[in-house]
């Protein structure tokens, strides 16, 4: 994207869903306890969208299904942005989906396959042979963000340079527009 080799980034999309399976007293169905797809899933498309665009959208319409627990169970979403960009977002906890995210450029797109983990891309131009990346990590959990913090905390930063803590409020405030939209309140 830096480079410029898909053009201007105009679209993204990103899907992160699982079946749970039916365990109404299961944390990620319990209301009580922040339960549902946007807090849980949602916030691995949501955040790519903040890095791809480096902003909140200005716009956002979506909608949830709110399951027999009272959370969302899954939602979709399109976020557009100032620069006439947008998002199409999905997450579920009781809905498998693809893990996959693609960035769409004036010039082509990219594809990452099970974006979470970003082990592999794969760089569409048109009329050109598909380049693929891969890099070999070790993920387990949240192990890069304890790595970061870890990292901050010896250089004596109070904050990432990565996830700055006002690029975290913004990214809770669209969570608490897009809650809005659905009337969920916990």
């Amino acid at each position: 994207m830096k480079e410029g080799l898909i053009g201007d980034v105009k679209m993204l999309t990103a899907n992160f869903g699982f079946n749970l399976g039916w365990e109404p007293d299961h944390r990620l169905l319990d209301k009580k306890l922040g339960g549902g797809a946007l807090l849980d899933a949602g916030i691995y498309p949501i955040s790519f969208a903040s890095m791809v665009f480096g902003q909140q959208p200005s716009r956002i319409s979506s909608n949830a299904y709110i399951g027999e627990t009272g959370v969302d169970e899954r939602f979709s979403a399109l976020f557009e942005y100032e620069g006439g960009q947008t998002a199409l977002l999905s997450a579920g906890v009781q809905l498998g989906t693809s893990h996959d995210a693609f960035i769409y450029g004036t010039k082509g797109y990219i594809q990452l396959t099970s974006f979470l983990f970003g082990r592999s891309a794969t760089l569409h131009i048109p009329n050109e042979e598909p380049a693929h990346f891969e890099k070999k990590l070790m993920t387990h959990g949240y192990i890069f963000e304890a790595e970061e913090a870890m990292k901050c905390l010896r250089e004596g930063l109070k904050e990432s340079p990565i996830m700055p803590i006002n690029e975290t409020l913004e990214i809770m405030q669209t969570l608490d527009k897009l809650r809005a939209q659905w009337g969920l309140v916990y």
